[in-house]
């Protein structure tokens, strides 16, 4: 066996490992490890995929994935929370052992051919694209490096030189021995290259636990390190006719501890279940959600259907949500005040915001006045600053005081006082620092306010159709007027949006998310009735295994009249030699042979032999197959006729 083939079988191996771990599947690695070392052994003679049957094998992959994997895999797994991407991923695995099992059963010494080539690629594109697995992860002069995905890189440049060096392996092998030396430096780099590409790809492979955390946080940090590198990832797509509030709750928080880490109200936790729940045509439940809003706001009542792309739970609503619709069988409000959908296991993370202008005033609580431990004279004399003859004129005065100032995700402040040396010096900084400086001026003024974070909507895909990304995540203000309503404010500087001009982002992620959204309103529309799931469903499979099938057979019967003629033209060169009595030599072409003719032949004899010889050079790659050989019998005969003399 090929030294080349032994490598590749492992590479594979490997590569199956990789994905396994990563999707949490353990059959993935036993069925690829097992396949890749049945492909080195070639028991079975297997065709090799053409177009039709790769195109079809994805599409497989692609269903089989988006309707099994998600109901299958493990709860919260990337097979699980991405069916489709993981199904289209093994699809291509698949494809890489085909194309393996599928080679020729020979032994050689020069470059890799084509079937061994597309296996690498393939192969290393899908380890550098999916992130590898924390079990893999090792620290290294303290810095984390994918053994893993090290270890295959490795394997496939042994792969490429293992046939054409088998002689030498050995000493030619002590040429890889500095990339062994720079393996942290490696894996650092993987690192960097890999979010760029992932983000130019959409949602199709999981962003993994190695990229800068951003987004919503249930309990916020005055923390600038997590934001200075924010991520383009998508979290939401929310679908409405007309222009959306433009702010999505995630929680309300309303305590600042001595850390400047603000948290929410403590209380108990407390769930709604079908029973307080309305039901609707549709099988949907619809809960009814505390509107405390001031109701005379600038945005109409509508439904915003909101699609949920992360692996959480979390359910985000506009600030004046009356009523929260969807298929889950209970909602929580857990400790960190974040509304949790209970969710049926594979089922997709939606849910149906209704909004309302009709509300109800919310009850006084002292918790919305209590100001910081840290909060000291200085504090006091700024905010009163602010102070009006009512508390509207001293909303906006706090409100125009810091959306005049800079803002900016450096931030330098005195470790010792920083908030002092935001408020008081008035240093640029970001949206929390914005929030919780504007809370405690209305809080120092005797006005209720509490930090709100979420994230805000900007980015439009369509007429109707909104993206939500990790970096869309932010926090604003409410306020608490005199009859109990709250309002909404963002003291946040519009230079933010300088901010978002330079994440802007990529046209292929916009594309996809934009075709996706499209084709999710097409499978809504098809899947409303339950026969048509099913036709489709089982149909589409169906239909897909016959052409799988059908093109098979195509292929393998080509494949049969191939092999037929083949032999054919073998039977006619060997009786040839036979009867010429020539010595057999593989690597002689019949050029080669009209060269090397016995000099003891008569000339009519070695002309007999060169008209054979040249009519066979001739037609053996013609296009005309089946002429070509009869031709060539014919034209064997003749020279046999005149060598039996």
């Amino acid at each position: 066996m090929p030294l080349g083939q032994i490598f590749l079988a492992i590479f594979l191996a490997l590569e199956s490992l990789h994905l396994g771990l990563s999707m949490e599947l353990t059959i993935v690695i036993w069925l690829g490890a097992g396949l890749s070392a049945l492909g080195a052994l070639k028991l079975v003679q297997i065709e090799r995929p053409t177009w039709g049957l790769s195109f079809v094998l994805l599409a497989l992959g692609g269903f089989l994935g988006s309707q099994v994997l998600e109901d299958w895999a493990l709860e919260n797994s990337w097979a699980q929370t991405n069916g489709l991407g993981a199904g289209l991923t093994l699809s291509l695995l698949t494809y890489q052992l085909w194309l393996f099992a599928s080679g020729e059963k020979t032994v050689t010494h020069l470059a890799l051919n084509r079937n061994s080539q597309t296996i690498l690629v393939l192969g290393l594109l899908l380890v550098l694209l999916i992130s590898p697995p924390e079990q893999t992860i090792v620290q290294i002069f303290g810095v984390p490096v994918a053994l893993l995905s090290i270890a295959t890189i490795l394997i496939a440049s042994i792969t490429l030189m293992a046939d054409r060096c088998a002689d030498f392996l050995l000493s030619r092998l002590l040429l890889l021995l500095p990339l062994f030396l720079v393996v942290p430096l490696l894996g650092v780099l993987l690192s960097i290259g890999q979010g760029p590409v992932i983000a130019a790809l959409g949602d199709m492979f999981p962003s993994g636990n190695n990229f800068t955390p951003t987004g919503f946080s249930p309990r916020q940090q005055l923390r600038a390190s997590a934001f200075l590198q924010p991520s383009n990832r998508a979290v939401m797509r929310a679908t409405t006719k007309g222009r959306p509030n433009p702010y999505l709750v995630g929680n309300r928080l309303v305590e600042l501890d001595e850390n400047l880490v603000w948290l929410p109200v403590e209380r108990p936790l407390f769930a709604l279940t079908l029973f307080d729940a309305d039901i609707e045509e549709s099988n949907q439940l619809r809960f009814e959600m505390n509107n405390h809003q001031f109701p005379k706001n600038n945005f109409l009542p509508q439904r915003i259907d909101v699609q949920s792309l992360a692996s959480n739970n979390f359910v985000f609503m506009s600030p004046n949500t009356s009523h929260l619709i969807g298929r889950f069988e209970a909602l929580t409000l857990n400790a960190a005040d974040v509304w949790s959908p209970v969710y049926d296991r594979g089922a997709d993370r939606r849910w149906e915001i209704e909004t309302s202008n009709e509300s109800t005033p919310d009850a006084f609580n002292e918790i919305n006045l209590q100001l910081p431990s840290f909060w000291d004279a200085d504090l006091q004399t700024k905010s009163a600053e602010f102070l009006a003859s009512d508390n509207q004129q001293t909303v906006y005065n706090v409100l125009e005081h810091f959306i005049a100032r800079t803002y900016s995700l450096e931030t330098n402040f005195d470790p010792q006082q920083p908030f002092h040396d935001f408020f008081l010096r008035e240093q640029p900084a970001y949206c929390f620092w914005f929030a919780t400086g504007a809370t405690l001026a209305l809080r120092a003024n005797d006005i209720p306010a509490r930090v709100v974070g979420g994230y805000v909507i900007h980015e439009q895909l369509s007429d109707e159709m909104w993206l939500v990304r990790e970096r869309d995540a932010h926090s604003w203000v409410e306020w608490q007027d005199a009859e109990g309503y709250w309002h909404t404010i963002d003291p946040t500087p519009p230079s933010i949006t300088s901010f978002f001009e330079g994440y802007e982002s990529n046209p292929f992620s916009a594309f996809y998310h934009r075709l996706a959204g499209q084709w999710q309103k097409i499978i809504d529309a098809v899947l409303a009735n339950e026969l048509i799931t099913d036709l489709v469903r089982y149909g589409g499979l169906l239909i897909l295994l016959f052409l799988f099938v059908r093109e098979y057979r195509r292929i393998q019967h080509h494949q049969k009249k191939f092999d037929s003629r083949t032999e054919r033209w073998q039977k006619v060169w060997q009786r040839f030699l036979i009867s010429a009595n020539l010595p057999v030599n593989e690597s002689w072409t019949a050029s080669t042979y009209a060269q090397n003719l016995p000099e003891q032949w008569s000339s009519v004899r070695v002309r007999a032999a060169k008209l054979f010889l040249q009519s066979y050079t001739l037609q053996r790659f013609s296009n005309n197959d089946e002429r070509a050989i009869e031709e060539v019998e014919e034209s064997l005969e003749t020279c046999l006729q005149t060598l039996d003399k």
